[in-house]
């Protein structure tokens, strides 16, 4: 025989529908779909069997949501958070969407990305490609850029096109290569810009921000209405389109970048070519080959009408994790810090020539990618405080590269 479990659709609504369970008792219970706690009244714990079973108290879902969120208010670490709200969820079901959707805004956050990364990282040896091996293939582009443009890292300014979890990412690591040349966290987020689907990123804006870019937002310059607009008022040395949205670096903007600077950095990371922020053949010809770019997707080699021939580089995340895995294979750490991806892209920079610099190159080519790879792996492993040798003959490179086979033969 079905019985009848009234649910409340919204608060202060009368009008209830009925879940048929043939579920009774303690089983009902423990199901998370069907359970109401104390909201259960006192005809249904008779009908449900559960009568006895719960304190003799009644509380509507209202109160039982209040209560929720009262104790929310009272945690501060998002991770107390989450542990907080699964912990709900695994119990009622009801009340724990209820509040979500109350304050979606400032839930979704915490029982998705980035905190549930957090509980388990320091647990399990992982790493986001998408986020940190990007960020490191990014920063190691500037970082190559400084030998032509003659600035150190804190002497650039950054605007991002995009504020999400990509930029962001990038945007942190550079910060860590900033504070390691000796500036402060403070000074060096100011260094930072980001520009959205809403517009700058700065204090008193109509959207709201995600608590992760509140490191980013800075007082508002000024009449800032384009990304044409806030380059010219911030004046960067380096934009960095990570928007997946298309063509945004217009002609003007790339224009207005040459003119700010003599070197201007273009960096058009989104993928895959028909989203590029622009393309390497605008990049260099309306900057008369003076401006550095990398992009996401290839790019042909551009001819210039002065004869050189440029090679665009490609911030392929490719040259990060091979080198990146093999040190913590080597090395067998159980936590890959972010240090990690600041070392690799200090690596990554150092393996560049200057021959392929004069080619217009930011990376080494990809030809290159298990040389690269092994000193990366060299580099990372010693930052890890794990002793390594630092020379390799060529069947040891066979090893590694090809199979770990002890016995192989070299090639």
């Amino acid at each position: 025989m079905l019985s009848r479990l009234s649910m409340s659709v919204r608060p202060c609504v009368s009008v209830c529908r009925w879940v048929h369970t043939k579920e009774k008792g303690k089983p009902l219970m423990l199901n998370p779909r069907t359970n109401k706690g104390m909201a259960f009244t006192l005809k249904e714990r008779q009908i449900l069997g559960i009568h006895g079973l719960l304190p003799p108290k009644i509380e509507t879902q209202d109160t039982q949501a209040m209560r929720f969120q009262k104790n929310l208010k009272k945690m501060s670490d998002p991770l107390q958070k989450y542990i907080y709200l699964m912990g709900i969820q695994e119990r009622n079901e009801r009340l724990f969407y209820r509040v979500l959707m109350e304050d979606i805004e400032a839930l979704m956050p915490i029982v998705y990305t980035p905190t549930v990364g957090l509980k388990y990282r320091e647990k399990y040896c992982t790493f986001n490609d998408d986020i940190q091996g990007t960020a490191s293939v990014a920063l190691a582009g500037l970082l190559s850029a400084q030998r032509v443009v003659g600035k150190s890292i804190t002497e650039h300014k950054v605007l991002f096109l995009g504020a999400g979890e990509a930029a962001l990412g990038i945007a942190n690591l550079i910060v860590m290569a900033m504070m390691e040349s000796g500036m402060s966290q403070a000074e060096a987020r100011k260094k930072i810009w980001m520009f959205d689907k809403y517009g700058l990123l700065v204090k008193g804006r109509a959207y709201e921000t995600d608590s992760n870019q509140e490191g980013f937002v800075h007082p508002d310059p000024g009449d800032v209405k384009s990304f044409l607009d806030a380059v010219n008022v911030i004046k960067p040395t380096a934009i960095i389109g990570v928007s997946g949205a298309g063509r945004l670096f217009t002609h003007d903007v790339i224009r207005a970048m040459g003119s700010l600077n003599e070197h201007p950095i273009i960096f058009a990371l989104s993928n895959p070519t028909a989203k590029a922020e622009c393309t390497a053949e605008d990049a260099y010809s309306l900057t008369q080959g003076r401006c550095l770019f990398a992009s996401g997707s290839p790019f042909a080699p551009v001819s210039l009408e002065d004869g050189r021939i440029l090679t665009p580089g490609q911030g392929n995340n490719a040259y990060i994790f091979p080198g990146v895995a093999l040190a913590v294979i080597l090395s067998g750490v159980r936590h890959i810090s972010d240090t990690v991806f600041l070392e690799a892209a200090k690596t990554l920079a150092d393996q560049l020539t200057d021959e392929e610099l004069s080619q217009g190159r930011l990376y080494p080519p990809l030809s290159n990618i298990r040389e690269v790879s092994l000193q990366m792996a060299i580099k990372v492993r010693l930052c890890s405080g794990c002793p390594v040798q630092s020379t390799f003959s060529a069947s040891q490179r066979y090893q590694i590269f090809g199979g770990f086979t002890m016995n192989t033969p070299s090639p």
